[in-house]
């Protein structure tokens, strides 16, 4: 599933494509499969027909593209999920259709927005405003900073890859970055949070943070052949049988919080 450094490389790629998909005008929305939207099919033509693209945000792995109608001042906010195999592109208007397209937004220039998505779960749905969506989200990984990622870890009793993946604590992580920063952090995936001494907990923060620099500057991981860009170099997730870097030990690969998690038994002892 793409995670937020997946989700950055896409926003990124969007705003700074030349030409840009800030500032496009829709001029038609065409859906191709029914189920991409979450909502009123209708309405997602009738409120983006017309309406220019102006900002494009992110909050964990959501993607926010703010349109405005006729330069007024209030915008309506397209939402997209990626969540296992969405993709978007800025593609030429009469580019051949891959049979995994799911919505076209037809743009001036001859453009369009298109989302692909083989496995089919990701979805599309128009709000008013994104707090509507994030609000049950943690802070975003990426901007997240040392006292408030500590004060969130107060009273907090569970293992730590679970709460790692819990979007209202931290959002934008998942299996992959989850299990880069425990390995950086040096922390076994099971240990409970609250039996983490004071170095440990800044430890985590700092592996964090590390963890996921890195791999937006680095445009994700590219795993499967999913995000041909990326070149985040996995430590441990999915090496499992395959030798620590660090150590020389065989990676391990067992079942956290009913999620498939890799480790090294040797660089994450405790």
């Amino acid at each position: 599933m793409p995670e937020l450094p997946e989700v950055e490389s896409v926003r990124q790629c969007l705003v700074n494509s030349r030409p840009s998909l800030l500032g496009r005008v829709v001029q038609q929305v065409q859906v191709l499969r029914d189920n991409v939207v979450a909502g009123d099919l209708n309405q997602l033509g009738c409120v983006l027909t017309g309406a220019r693209c102006d900002q494009i945000q992110r909050h964990g792995k959501y993607l926010f593209f703010g349109f405005s109608l006729n330069h007024q001042a209030d915008q309506i906010w397209l939402t997209v999920h990626l969540r296992m195999t969405g993709r978007l592109h800025l593609v030429p208007s009469l580019a051949t259709l891959p049979r995994h397209a799911r919505l076209m937004l037809h743009l001036d220039q001859e453009l369009a927005l298109r989302f692909d998505d083989p496995r089919g779960f990701g979805r599309v749905w128009v709000v008013d405003d994104p707090a509507a969506v994030t609000a049950g989200l943690g802070p975003d990984a990426l901007l997240l900073d040392r006292d408030e990622f500590l004060e969130r870890l107060k009273g907090v009793k569970r293992q730590l890859k679970p709460l790692l993946l819990d979007q209202s604590f931290v959002a934008g992580i998942g299996n992959i970055y989850a299990d880069e920063t425990l390995f950086q952090a040096r922390l076994h995936p099971e240990r409970r949070s609250d039996s983490l001494a004071a170095d440990e907990k800044e430890r985590l923060y700092a592996a964090l943070h590390q963890v996921i620099t890195q791999a937006v500057d680095l445009k994700g991981a590219n795993i499967d052949g999913v995000f041909e860009a990326g070149r985040f170099p996995v430590a441990v997730y999915g090496r499992q049988r395959l030798s620590c870097q660090v150590c020389g030990e065989l990676i391990i690969k067992i079942r956290v919080g009913q999620r498939g998690t890799h480790f090294c038994p040797v660089c994450q002892y405790c």
